[in-house]
């Protein structure tokens, strides 16, 4: 049962010695981090650092993979415990994208995107948000409108798409998990345009495998290994630091 009603639109997230594990493994532990609002996160770690796992509890994601996941510890969105809200409300306020979605949208259209993330109800038009679909690069490929098939986009044009819902959606935490990892240099530009515009209303964390690629675009950089924060400050002085 709900203790108190809760709000759908944060302005931070606050992690206080948050630690998630799976019978004697530790998928990663002693998390305390302050998010903002405003602010454009690059989360760096190597494959098996742990931070898809911290990440994909934000949308309380893990137990999918792991039904046995056990979490001490908390995690706030501004003073509410995210224990608090339902999962309707948790997925409204955070959007988590990784690569599994662009495989996923090759079995729908435009239309049936819509539907499964705003409800049947939603009344939407291409030509109404005509000007937001072509900021976000996506206009051009949407040939057949609303019954556009999205395996006809290319990967650019899927994540501009992805962007331009969430934008829609007002949720105010969007992450992306390595899901700009195989972009070329040209399109993470492009990319990392939007999202900067985004991330004035946002929390945007960009998770990479890639460090390289993306260290001078965040206003934060966060470094994972073992499942430990062992970074958390300014791009620069990590650059100076290493």
């Amino acid at each position: 049962m709900r203790k108190k009603n809760v709000q759908l639109t944060i302005s931070k997230v606050l992690c206080e010695n948050f630690t998630a594990t799976v019978e004697e493994s530790i998928l990663f532990e002693n998390i305390n981090l302050e998010l903002d609002v405003g602010k454009f996160v690059i989360l760096y770690g190597p494959r098996g650092s742990g931070k898809s796992a911290f990440l994909r509890s934000f949308s309380r994601l893990n137990r999918e993979t792991y039904p046995n996941i056990r979490y001490s510890g908390k995690m706030y969105f501004d003073t509410t415990n995210v224990e608090d809200f339902s999962e309707k409300e948790i997925r409204q306020i955070v959007t988590y994208l990784d690569t599994n979605f662009l495989e996923s949208l090759d079995y729908l259209n435009l239309k049936e995107l819509i539907e499964i993330v705003f409800g049947h109800g939603y009344k939407f038009s291409v030509e109404e948000h005509a000007t937001e679909l072509d900021n976000f690069g996506v206009l051009k490929a949407l040939d057949k409108f609303e019954k556009t098939p999205l395996s006809s986009l290319y990967v650019l044009e899927k994540i501009g798409l992805l962007l331009f819902i969430s934008s829609i959606r007002q949720s105010s935490v969007l992450v992306l998990d390595c899901l700009l990892d195989h972009l070329d240099d040209e399109h993470i530009e492009f990319v990392t345009k939007m999202l900067k515009e985004l991330s004035e209303t946002k929390i945007i964390i960009l998770a990479t495998r890639t460090l390289k690629r993306f260290l001078g675009l965040g206003d934060l950089l966060i470094v994972m290994r073992g499942g430990k924060i062992v970074y958390s400050g300014e791009p620069e002085k990590y650059i100076l630091g290493a």
